[in-house]
């Protein structure tokens, strides 16, 4: 017996780590736990854009670890009944996610009672993390606006978004995927959302701020938030 349940304990948490690991699969825990209902293969690879048989891989993966449950269809007619799958009952996306989250939500409605103005409050301060969360440029270097939005793109990836780029002419904009605080935007969006505005803007000024985040709109879809940014000349 000795070991036993410390070998189980590191096992699981690896395989949760690995599961995790690729964007794809976040994705799907993402989606599946958006829908609120079962759903097949078929219809996951839609939304992703993959070839089903690349989505079951991942899903297998998933239910391995416990992120995802996989049921039979229920069927009134003849017919071999198809696979589903739905979020896992319990908050398992990372170790000791639920204890983070207390702690957030904790804090996020101390902060919401206890300052005047919440939002400006907490924007200054993820500005301040902002700016030391990038690498400033060198002396007389001045980054253009498509590279300091590609260190805006690494920055939120350290961070655990999921970003992307979109332009139009010239306008510029980040799709922020798989927001890691979305559970607690939706009761305490003000604060949580106002300080990610605050890095944004941050990391903007002081990669040389070519140029300026101008508004943040938060879950304009389920999973999905949009930095609307501007090139100055």
């Amino acid at each position: 017996m000795p070991g036993t349940s410390t070998h189980a304990i590191g096992y699981d948490t690896e395989l949760t780590y690995r599961a995790l690991a690729d964007p794809s699969r976040r994705h799907l825990v993402r989606l599946l736990e958006d829908a609120g209902r079962p759903m097949e293969v078929g219809a996951l690879a839609g939304h992703l854009g993959l070839h089903p048989n690349t989505v079951r891989n991942h899903l297998d993966l998933l239910s391995r670890a416990g992120l995802v449950e996989r049921s039979a269809e229920k069927r009134t007619s003849p017919g071999r009944p198809r696979i589903l799958y739905s979020s896992a009952s319990q908050d398992a996306r990372s170790p000791g996610a639920a204890g983070y989250k207390f702690l957030a939500e904790i804090l996020a409605a101390f902060v919401e009672t206890s300052v005047d103005d919440p939002a400006s409050a907490v924007e200054e301060a993820g500005r301040a993390w902002g700016r030391y969360l990038v690498e400033r440029p060198a002396p007389n270097v001045r980054l253009d606006s498509s590279r300091l939005v590609e260190r805006m793109l690494s920055t939120l990836a350290d961070l655990g978004f999921e970003p992307e780029e979109a332009r139009e002419g010239e306008d510029i904009m980040i799709k922020l995927h798989d927001c890691p605080f979305r559970d607690i935007v939706r009761s305490h969006g003000e604060v949580v959302c106002s300080i990610h505005l605050g890095i944004l803007r941050g990391a903007a000024e002081e990669l040389g701020g070519s140029v300026t985040v101008d508004k943040l709109s938060p879950l304009v879809e389920p999973s999905l938030c949009l930095v609307g940014l501007s090139a100055r000349s």
